[in-house]
């Protein structure tokens, strides 16, 4: 498990106009939420949030945010859970912290990392297909993986890794079916060969042909 610390501001300027204020000094405009808290607005520098989750874990790197208020300081064991960007230029907009009970189990979905180059890509021009590149597990927060390792340099044509085929650490609680596919390997596509209309010849052979009846319709009067 990846911890880190991310130090925030409260925000007290509510609203759309003060989530407004809050983005045009660069800045993002959050929530803590729990089940035991009341929810916290937040201002939080994006630098300061890539630095916190620069981990292994990623999004899942348990925080320990640091809100600083009037004169005060609260500390919160949270997650991150929700980022809302702009449809434009892809910036954060808005932030999702859930608050951490280290007693009680969570929800998370875990990145899974693939490793190696499967024999049926390397030797046979197969195509690796990656299914789930998230797993969805419970368990409590000191025990959340930073990611799920997945080899697949074995897997030939055809192959594939099901969630029963993982190893999964004691403590956990994979939130999929057994034979859900996890990666596999598809066969190479056949390019069909096109189809190739030679329609000059056609057409000089059906002239040709209307030319020899019409010689020997000619013919036949010449006779008559």
């Amino acid at each position: 498990m990846a911890q880190n610390t991310l130090i925030v501001k409260q925000r007290y300027r509510l609203g759309k106009g003060g989530a407004r204020q809050v983005r045009r000094e660069g800045n993002i405009p959050s929530i803590l939420y729990g089940r035991e808290t009341e929810p916290i607005p937040l201002v939080v520098n994006p630098n300061d949030l890539k630095e916190a989750l620069s981990t292994e874990a990623g999004e899942n790197t348990l925080l320990e945010i640091k809100i600083q208020g009037d004169g005060e300081e609260l500390s919160k064991l949270a997650l991150l859970r929700d980022i809302q960007f702009d449809y434009l230029t892809s910036r954060p907009i808005h932030l999702d912290f859930q608050e951490v009970l280290m007693k009680e189990k969570l929800h998370v979905k875990v990145p899974v990392k693939f490793i190696g180059i499967a024999s049926g890509v390397r030797n046979e021009h197969g195509i690796l297909e990656e299914i789930l590149r998230e797993i969805e597990i419970e368990c409590f927060p000191t025990d959340i993986p930073n990611f799920f390792e997945v080899d697949v340099s074995e897997l030939g044509l055809g192959d594939s890794i099901h969630i029963g085929d993982l190893r999964i650490s004691e403590g956990l609680t994979v939130l999929h079916e057994h034979d859900d596919t996890v990666v596999t390997v598809l066969a190479p596509k056949v390019e069909e060969e096109p189809v190739v209309e030679v329609v000059g010849v056609e057409v000089a052979e059906g002239a040709e042909k209307a030319e020899a009846e019409e010689k020997g319709v000619e013919e036949r009067e010449e006779k008559e």
